[in-house]
């Protein structure tokens, strides 16, 4: 999202990045892979969902670079793999993950797939777009046509909630934290976010001047530093119990100050991640909760 209206204010001035900025991307997402050691992970996850799948579904034009496809994959690898360490501890058997946010059911195919040899995994995604609905349920997976804040699963027990980029795009976060935490019987929660070291408002639309009318999936709201986000989970019901960092840039290089500047320009360094166990012990000293 970033990217692109970038690319749209620079081409009001006649300056075309892509061509130079898709080659040091490429350059720094592999070395990034291999740095971490995720290329065999990766390739684990494309054999799960082939990328024309994820293409047909996912995008209303069906042509993207492979640079696009290398920066998705890094990525949906870096919550597969935080997924599993948020099951680590769950008993074997029948487990039910709900993904809230989900646009095609990618992530839930992965899981289902990944940790088939311990779990039996029931998904249920989550979306407030009717055309996602169709996308997931098309897919053979249930889905729930919802906003986040208003999910109401009734006495549904829930072993695990994820949500991967959809709280930035969120009015209200702490309300959506909150209730999850008052009116769900889920204890465990995966959030994954865009990385900033300094918290701002987002809205990057009216911030580049592009006013044209928009959906929720296109407009960042808030873009927190990980330690705003912790305090706001805490806040709302939900304690940080484990949280990481991907950065899509290779850490140990001598080039490491160009390409935090580069990516931040460009897009966002990277993504942080934060498995959260419920604890409204804190949240509930504020009286005048939305409930």
């Amino acid at each position: 999202m970033k990217t692109a209206l970038l690319k749209e204010k620079l081409k009001l001035y006649g300056i075309d990045i892509v061509p130079v900025a898709l080659r040091l991307r490429e350059f720094s997402l592999k070395k990034a892979a291999v740095e971490n050691k995720w290329n065999d992970s990766i390739e684990k996850l494309k054999s799960i969902v082939p990328d024309e799948d994820i293409v047909n579904q996912e995008f209303s034009e069906k042509t993207e670079t492979s640079v696009a496809r290398l920066k998705r994959r890094a990525l949906h690898w870096f919550q597969c793999s935080l997924m599993l360490k948020a099951l680590e501890k769950s008993p074997r058997g029948k487990l039910t993950v709900v993904d809230i946010g989900d646009s095609a059911g990618t992530h839930m195919r992965y899981l289902k797939t990944l940790a088939k040899d311990k779990f039996d995994i029931d998904t249920i995604s989550v979306n407030l777009d009717a055309r996602a609905i169709e996308k997931i349920r098309a897919r053979g997976l249930e889905a729930i046509h919802s906003r986040a804040e208003e999910l109401d699963l009734g006495e549904k027990n829930i072993d695990l909630f994820t949500s991967f980029q959809m709280v930035e795009h969120l009015h209200n976060p702490a309300i959506f934290f909150r209730r999850l935490a008052k009116k769900s019987k889920g204890n465990c929660i995966l959030v994954t976010v865009p990385y900033l070291n300094k918290s701002r408002v987002g809205l990057h639309n009216i911030r580049n001047g592009f006013l044209k009318p928009i959906r929720a999936e296109e407009e960042h709201i808030f873009e927190l530093s990980p330690e705003d986000w912790s305090l706001l989970m805490l806040h709302s019901g939900w304690k940080p119990v484990y949280s990481e960092i991907y950065y899509q840039y290779p850490k140990r290089s001598l080039l490491k100050p160009f390409w935090k500047l580069f990516w931040r320009i460009t897009d966002y360094e990277g993504y942080w991640g934060v498995i959260l166990e419920k604890d409204t012990k804190i949240s509930d000293y504020y009286q005048d909760w939305e409930e």
